[in-house]
């Protein structure tokens, strides 16, 4: 009999409280206006707190490590699905609204350099913008082939500093050749057509499986990773900022297309985050919030799917980067019950689906059956 490993309610709650952050800082995004986004002390504010993006990253490190290993072909068909969910994604955020539904604000479609009527090349376009789940699929890939060759907690962690020092030397690179050129934006780009190329968004997942293997090399005191995380934070963050006080155009210009500097930033903040998370659960304080948290972090690629489809859409309401600061603190609130609404409803005809199936499987062994013991 083999048993399941334990759950670690420090990722759940994590992951949980990155999903609910996410759709703050998303709906700021989306909704703000530029005085709420770059002048307000609310815009200020969710800035920092998007900082904990990497946090996603970092917990399904962890995760892969800690959880139960599986075969190559099942992790490269978890990558793969995941893979063809991120582009579904970007049609339901993106196509339906441009060309079902007619209702994507023109302001959005200019912050593309576009202009309706859109040419299938340009919708073509903007459904290839790559997000962080293309980013995560794609490593998820690579990651099952790593396991298969290492499991050693230092080769990660030196795979990780490789993709971390060397993703501006290749920021940008493209061979030139149709189709290739797509492919090269998803590892290298500095573009905003892809916000989260691997390099060096990749380094965060390494990094995770790195505190993933030091949780399973010391399974008998579950906090000795966590105690660790203050020195890792301090020395990360340590660097991350001296290298970006140094040359900060170079480190830490663009967020979504960070250097060194800025991804050693990142990298202490989420420890930090981690720590002051494994402090709070270490509490075992429970309340209906705690729940939710757990409960997005079952449910972190749906919520995210959600949460961003429903945004989008409600741009053909609300309008892009119309909202005042006030305005964005009363849409926040509705994004997230809208969110959760949609995400309860989903399970409730998925677990519907699932339960007619099961009651249809038993009836039709119970026929088989019988028409052996006639036979």
């Amino acid at each position: 009999m083999t048993h399941k490993p334990a759950r670690i309610l420090e990722i759940d709650f994590g992951r949980g409280l990155a999903v609910f952050l996410m759709m703050i800082v998303h709906t700021l995004w989306m909704y703000g206006d530029a005085a709420t986004q770059s002048e307000s002390w609310l815009g200020i504010a969710i800035h920092i707190i998007g900082k904990g993006t990497a946090a996603f990253l970092v917990a399904m490190g962890i995760s892969v490590v800690v959880c139960k290993p599986q075969p190559f072909i099942t992790s490269a068909k978890r990558a793969v699905i995941l893979l063809l969910l991120a582009y579904w994604m970007n049609f339901l955020k993106f196509i339906v609204p441009l060309e079902i539904f007619g209702t994507m604000p023109e302001e959005f479609v200019q912050a593309y350099g576009l202009s309706t009527p859109l040419t299938f090349s340009q919708l073509r376009y903007i459904f290839l913008t790559g997000d962080i789940l293309q980013m995560a699929a794609i490593s998820l890939f690579f990651i099952s082939i790593l396991r298969l060759i290492t499991n050693n907690k230092y080769a990660y962690l030196l795979l990780a500093l490789v993709i971390t020092f060397s993703s501006k030397f290749f920021s940008g690179y493209q061979p030139g050749i149709d189709g290739l050129d797509y492919v090269a934006k998803l590892f290298f780009s500095n573009h905003y057509q892809v916000y989260f190329p691997l390099f060096p968004w990749m380094s965060f997942i390494l990094f995770g499986m790195f505190l993933g293997a030091l949780i399973q090399e010391h399974k008998d005191d579950p906090t000795y990773m966590f105690s660790r995380l203050p020195i890792i934070s301090a020395i990360t963050l340590s660097l991350g900022i001296g290298l970006c006080a140094w040359d900060f155009e170079y480190h830490f210009s663009n967020f979504f297309h960070l250097g060194p500097g800025g991804t050693f930033y990142l990298l202490g903040i989420n420890s930090a985050l981690l720590w002051l998370v494994h402090k709070i659960v270490q509490t075992g304080y429970t309340s209906k919030f705690t729940k939710f948290l757990y409960f997005c972090s079952e449910r972190v690629t749906s919520m995210y799917i959600i949460q961003w489809t429903l945004i989008c859409w409600g741009m053909g309401i609300f309008g892009y980067q119309q909202l005042s600061s006030w305005q964005v603190i009363a849409m926040i609130p509705v994004v997230i019950a809208c969110s959760l609404f949609v995400q309860l409803a989903k399970d409730r005809i998925s677990y519907s689906i699932s339960s007619r199936i099961s009651h249809k499987i038993p009836n039709r062994e119970a026929a088989n059956s019988s028409l052996v013991v006639n036979k």
